[in-house]
C-alpha cells in the first residue's frame, strides 16, 4: 500500500484537481483496493428538477476512482468509463465507493457505487485506467508546476 496521508489524498483531489475543488469532494476513507468519498448535494450539483445532475454524479465517480488510484499508490487517468443511474440523487450528500476489480501493470479497473444519504444506490459504474506511474512522482510534479488534473 502507498504511503500516502488522507491529508495529501484530499490535496490532491480536492485542490489540485479543479473539478474536485468545484464539486467540494472530500475523501472520506481509502485502502490499498478501494476508496469512499463524499459529495455535498447544493444547488450547483442539481439539474433543474432539483435532483443531482448526471455530470455531477459522474464527476464524483470519477474522482473517487481517481484516489482509490492514488491510495494504491498509482497515478492513472481514465481510458473508459460506463455508468448506470439508477434512482434519484437526493438529500444533502452523495457518496461514492470505488472497488478495484483488476489491478494490471498498465491498466485498472474498479468499481463505482454512488449512493445517498438513505444508502439508495444512485448509480453504477465501471471505470478502466491506464497508469502513467506513481503518485509519489506526481505529488513532487504538483510541488513544481501547476497540476491541471
Amino acid at each position: 500500500m502507498s504511503t500516502i496521508t488522507k491529508e495529501e489524498l484530499q490535496d490532491l483531489i480536492g485542490n489540485k484537481d479543479l473539478v474536485g475543488k468545484y464539486f467540494q469532494i472530500e475523501v472520506v476513507s481509502f485502502s490499498d483496493t478501494s476508496a469512499e468519498c463524499m459529495m455535498p448535494l447544493t444547488d450547483k450539483h442539481k439539474n433543474p428538477l432539483g435532483i443531482a445532475h448526471g455530470g455531477a454524479i459522474f464527476s464524483l465517480a470519477d474522482m473517487c476512482f481517481e484516489t482509490a488510484c492514488h491510495a494504491a499508490g498509482r497515478f492513472c487517468v481514465n481510458t473508459q468509463s460506463s455508468i448506470s443511474f439508477l434512482n434519484k440523487g437526493i438529500g444533502g450528500k452523495l457518496f461514492a465507493k470505488a472497488s478495484l476489480l483488476k489491478n494490471g501493470s498498465k491498466l485498472v479497473v474498479y468499481q463505482v457505487d454512488i449512493t445517498d444519504i438513505r444508502n439508495t444506490l444512485v448509480a453504477q459504474g465501471q471505470i478502466t485506467g491506464y497508469c502513467l506511474g506513481n503518485v509519489a512522482e506526481l505529488i513532487e510534479k504538483t510541488k513544481t508546476s501547476s497540476y491541471d488534473g
